[in-house]
């Protein structure tokens, strides 16, 4: 562990800043910092208090300063590293999201959240908030229109929380177009206000599942909607056509939604590793084969009848298979 010689003053002001933050009165030791900084949600209690800067030096581990410039980096979303002169400021330039909206959250773990409350926050466990953005109740007209545009290729599941049934959105028309890694959509169900849904999935190539405990929604318009959605999967089966709509949204023969307790959930899944050798292996086992080089890998649906070319998870790698084994697991 390292540590170094600091001047006094720089603590000093970065107990300043926290209590401009929070309009408080309390001092800080050095290691205590960095939780006031993570406690800081843009509330203030009172006129904060402000020390006069200490002068000398002292001697503190690196760790404290990595510690508050991860909280700094929690709260404010970015990228950024900073030095010890430069957390003051970066406490300083904090702001809050507040005030009753629908946000469009980008979470560490690929999620796109969807939600309707008073200040920025995730329904998902242990939530890191990546980015944030201010949904348009009115929709979009296009893609690029969409403030997460130049993230979705980050996306691989999208959530829609329940308080989205509160929150008069009107269109989700190109809600997740071009989201190419997304894989499935929890709480689609929720969506019981947009009367439009073009172009909604349109080149979701990787999306399988959209979970739902039912659907009723207010839809008036799906023009394109599953257009590139090669692997989406009802749960009877049913693999969209091109050209289905939004009147596909239902749980039947020729429906696109899927129950998240499973109950009727009539797919079976099998998995396809291709290996640095060639070959290409069908299987049930949910994990590749140990010692051998994984170049590609995916899941299938065995009693789906899909319909597009390349919808196979290693299509971007076809012409590397030179044999297909399939495993005797498949028989069942």
């Amino acid at each position: 562990m390292a540590v170094g010689t600091i001047q006094k003053s720089v603590f000093t002001d970065i107990a300043n800043a926290i209590r401009v933050q929070n309009g408080g009165t309390g001092t800080y030791l050095p290691s205590e910092m960095a939780a006031a900084v993570l406690a800081l949600d843009g509330t203030q209690a009172e006129t904060p208090f402000q020390a006069v800067a200490a002068t000398g030096t002292g001697v503190i581990s690196d760790s404290v300063f990595d510690a508050i410039a991860d909280a700094i980096r929690a709260q404010n979303g970015l990228a950024e590293t900073y030095k010890p002169s430069e957390m003051a400021p970066a406490i300083l330039a904090l702001s809050w999201d507040t005030g009753v909206k629908i946000r469009a959250l980008l979470l560490s773990d690929g999620t796109l959240e969807f939600n309707y409350r008073d200040g920025r926050s995730s329904s998902v466990p242990g939530a890191v908030i990546l980015k944030a953005w201010e949904v348009d109740p009115a929709g979009y007209a296009s893609a690029g229109a969409r403030p997460w545009d130049d993230d979705k290729l980050s996306v691989t599941r999208a959530v829609i929380d329940e308080d989205m049934e509160s929150s008069a959105l009107a269109s989700a028309a190109y809600l997740f177009h071009g989201c190419e890694n997304l894989v499935e959509v929890e709480g689609f169900g929720h969506l019981v206000t947009p009367t439009n849904m073009n172009q909604m999935f349109v080149s979701c190539a990787s999306l399988e599942t959209i979970w739902a405990n039912s659907f009723y929604g207010s839809v008036e318009s799906g023009t394109l909607m599953f257009s590139g959605c090669r692997r989406l999967v009802g749960e009877r089966g049913y693999v969209p056509e091109q050209s289905d709509d939004h009147l596909n949204l239902h749980f039947e023969s020729t429906g696109v939604l899927t129950h998240p307790d499973g109950s009727e959930d009539e797919r079976a899944w099998f998995r396809c590793y291709l290996y640095g050798d060639g070959e290409l292996v069908l299987t049930a086992a949910t994990e590749p084969e140990a010692g051998r080089e994984l170049v590609s890998s995916g899941r299938l649906c065995a009693n789906a009848r899909y319909n597009s070319v390349g919808y196979q998870p290693w299509y971007d790698r076809h012409h590397d298979v030179e044999a297909v084994g399939i495993a005797p697991d498949m028989a069942t």
